[in-house]
């Protein structure tokens, strides 16, 4: 008998209907193009209690970092080809989750299981790097959802990690339900009194790795100075919080464009002891530096 977890609260009708959508979730469109900096693969990894996650990975250079991503709730493979493609320019790796009962995994959708599937999907990459002769650089990125996960990820895995990213984060589990369309009614049975299901604050403050914090200040879920709460809570002096010139969180990435990516890489980068080179002297002065 596989225990329930601490996010059972949230497994309602409601909630899964508006976070896991499996014919929005991962949804295909037409010409997306092929994805050239990298290859596609996929490869199975075992939940707690035997569900197969499948995990898509992106592989560039397997002597580059490899980041370990949670996608967002409205995750596309537009999305997920500009993130894969971008930081395979880098020469980066990525490999992604598809969530229990979305894409190719098995199993129902679930929030119960969140915490254990975010675990056993890092375990399983990391045991795939390590079987492969790859470089144990590791990222682990989210985004919206996903943010929650990565936070438990970092939590449990922060001492084989470079840093963590998280964009579109959000602090409170009840503002971030709201902010998503759950109702009044039901938050308030979730969260009575204040409590906080995902508890993204509280795990934050166990996480000594340094963070990169990308949002929108036109996100409509979680405004600025809501995730600045989160922010605070980081114990690296090494974190930056990035706003990025965008309309919604949806589109936060594809509004950035090219600099969103340079932005990862840089900061990854920085992670590892590579600063980028200095400009020579006389282009230094013509830009004022």
């Amino acid at each position: 008998m596989v225990e329930r977890g601490e996010l059972s609260v949230l497994d309602r009708d409601e909630i899964r209907d508006i976070l896991f959508d499996r014919e929005r979730f991962m949804r295909k469109q037409a010409g997306i193009p092929e994805v050239s900096n990298c290859e596609l693969s996929h490869l199975t990894v075992r939940a707690h209690d035997g569900t197969g996650l499948n995990c898509r990975i992106y592989s560039a250079d397997p002597a580059k970092p490899h980041i370990v991503y949670y996608p967002a709730e409205y995750e596309s493979e537009e999305t997920l080809y500009m993130l894969a493609d971008g930081m395979g320019a880098y020469g980066f790796n990525l490999a992604s989750l598809d969530y229990r009962g979305l894409g190719r995994s098995q199993g129902a959708a679930s929030l119960d299981h969140l915490s254990r599937d975010a675990a056993a999907f890092f375990a399983g990459i990391r045991e795939w790097i390590a079987r492969e002769g790859r470089a144990d650089k590791l990222v682990i990125m989210g985004r919206s959802l996903g943010t929650a996960a990565a936070i438990m990820a970092a939590e449990k895995f922060q001492n084989e990690i470079l840093c963590l990213v998280l964009e579109s984060a959000f602090n409170l589990t009840s503002d971030f339900l709201l902010g998503r369309g759950v109702s009044q009614e039901l938050v308030s049975e979730i969260c009575p009194d204040g409590s906080d299901p995902f508890g993204n604050r509280q795990r934050m403050k166990k996480i000594e790795k340094p963070v990169l914090f990308i949002h929108s200040p036109r996100d409509q879920v979680q405004t600025l100075s809501q995730v600045e709460w989160l922010v605070m809570e980081s114990r690296s002096k090494a974190t930056q919080f990035q706003v990025a010139p965008s309309g919604t969180r949806e589109d936060l990435a594809h509004c950035a464009g090219e600099l969103y990516c340079s932005v990862l890489h840089q900061y990854i980068n920085l992670r590892m002891g590579i600063r980028p080179p200095r400009k020579p002297r006389h282009k230094r002065k013509a830009q004022g530096a």
